[in-house]
């Protein structure tokens, strides 16, 4: 029985430039959403990769952690209980990642409930024109499932060599001089969007004809590399346009956490029904894919 999403929550206000800040919002709703005590939370999985001040330690997710109050010493607590908190990054799809470890906790009976947090912002907190990321936040609350029809199904990875590695950042080291805190340099390579849309859509499909999925009855929230990435991905995977959320419009790349932003949305509009196919798709430099399947 798979892992279940329990709440999501987003974080957009755009004079907030950090995404600590961006992220614990974001948080703070799926804990209010979900009415539960969020000191009952005991793991806690940070995707996002930019970060204010390019600050290295603690992760990030400790940080989220601080700002939530949640189990901060356990020694000194009344209640005798932690919590873990760690970063996985793994560019725009590090949250299909994080889905996947928070299954496996929650499977364990580790953990009674796991959040997912991600967002990313400018090391100045600004956004320079050549920062191609929206800065805002998002979170996703999971608990176990009991139902063996919803919840996650499973999951599907895919990595293939390219040229570079499609896209990066990096801190220029020999031209910082004492500004290295607030400085990243973001290159794409020339045909790396092309190439992990196919990617993608090649690991989609894979696990869709594997899995006997319906091409029409799937919804996908998927990367959002670019104007109209969503609308090619699902003709390259051969779902209807119709089936994902053109996030890129509204939110442009919103990086780490456009599966929590795009969750939200569905849930929002009231998509996230009993019995919907989703699948998350992720696309990410590498190049790398990712799919969770998941069925509200």
């Amino acid at each position: 029985m798979g892992a279940i999403i329990l709440a999501s929550g987003i974080s957009t206000d755009k004079s907030i430039t950090n995404s600590v800040e961006h992220a614990a919002i974001a948080a703070m709703q799926c804990i209010a959403s979900a009415k539960i005590q969020a000191e009952d939370i005991a793991l806690i999985i940070n995707n996002g990769v930019y970060r204010s001040k390019n600050i290295v330690e603690p992760a990030i997710a400790l940080l989220i952690q601080k700002e939530l109050g949640i189990n901060l010493d356990f020694v000194k607590a009344a209640n005798g209980k932690d919590a873990f908190g760690l970063d996985l990054m793994n560019g725009g799809m590090g949250a299909i990642n994080a889905m996947k470890v928070a299954d496996s906790f929650l499977q364990s009976d580790a953990v009674r409930y796991v959040l997912i947090v991600g967002g990313d912002c400018h090391p100045s907190e600004k956004s320079p024109s050549d920062y191609p990321y929206t800065t805002l936040g998002s979170a996703l609350l999971l608990g176990k499932g009991t139902d063996a029809m919803r919840g996650f199904q499973g999951f599907a990875f895919k990595s293939e060599q390219f040229s570079n590695q499609g896209r990066q950042g990096y801190l220029e080291c020999l031209n910082m001089g004492t500004n290295g805190r607030n400085m990243m340099t973001i290159k794409t390579d020339p045909g790396f969007i092309p190439a992990v849309m196919k990617l993608a859509a090649n690991t989609a499909r894979t696990y869709i004809e594997k899995n006997g999925l319906n091409l029409k009855t799937v919804n996908v929230i998927c990367s959002q590399l670019g104007k109209g990435f969503a609308q090619g991905l699902c003709k390259e995977i051969g779902v209807p346009e119709a089936a994902t959320l053109d996030l890129f419009e509204q939110f442009g790349d919103s990086h780490s956490a456009t599966f929590g932003v795009g969750y939200h949305q569905l849930q929002k509009q009231g998509l996230t029904k009993s019995g919907t196919q989703l699948l998350f798709v992720g696309a990410a430099s590498g190049i790398d894919s990712g799919v969770a399947h998941y069925v509200c």
